[in-house]
C-alpha cells in the first residue's frame, strides 16, 4: 500500500500542494506542541488558547513591522552554553551522580590529572558548531 501511494503523490501534490499541508500529521503535531506548553492545569483550555495565539500575535507584529526581527535567536530556555559555538540542551539529570572508577579514569585522562572530580548532570542533548543536534544515550 505505501508504495501504491507513492503514484499518487505527484499528482495529489499538483491537487491539493505538499502533503505537510493537508495531512493529519500537520495538525496532531500543533496539537502536541501547544499542550506541552500548558502550564497550569486548571484553565487547560484557556492556556492552550492562549499558547496558539501568542505565535499568532508575534507573526502579525513581524509581518506589519519587518524593523522588529533583528534575526537574532538566543538559545533555548534552560540550555547551557559551553562556548566554542557547543550548547548543553535540556533536558536534563535532576540527580547529581559521581562517576565509576572506569569513567572517572576516562574524564581525567580528557581534561588532565590534575583537575577534581565533581559530581556531573546527564544532558540530553548537545547542539554542535554545525547546528546539528547529538542525542546522549541517557
Amino acid at each position: 500500500p505505501r508504495r501504491h501511494n507513492i503514484l499518487h503523490l505527484i499528482t495529489e501534490a499538483m491537487h491539493k500542494g505538499l502533503p505537510i499541508c493537508y495531512v493529519q500529521w500537520t495538525m496532531e503535531r500543533t496539537i502536541g506542541n501547544l499542550g506541552q506548553e500548558i502550564q497550569q492545569l486548571s484553565k487547560p483550555y484557556e492556556n492552550l488558547a492562549e499558547e496558539g495565539m501568542q505565535p499568532s500575535r508575534v507573526n502579525v507584529l513581524l509581518a506589519i513591522i519587518p524593523k522588529l526581527d533583528d534575526g537574532i535567536k538566543g538559545h533555548p530556555k534552560g540550555s547551557v552554553d559551553l562556548g566554542d559555538g557547543f550548547v548543553l540542551l535540556c533536558k536534563q539529570d535532576k540527580q547529581l551522580w559521581l562517576p565509576s572508577r572506569e569513567e572517572a579514569r576516562a574524564i581525567s585522562e580528557f581534561i588532565g590529572e590534575n583537575w577534581p572530580l565533581h559530581h556531573f548532570k546527564q544532558w540530553a542533548q548537545l547542539c554542535l558548531l554545525n547546528g546539528q543536534i547529538v542525542q546522549s544515550l541517557w
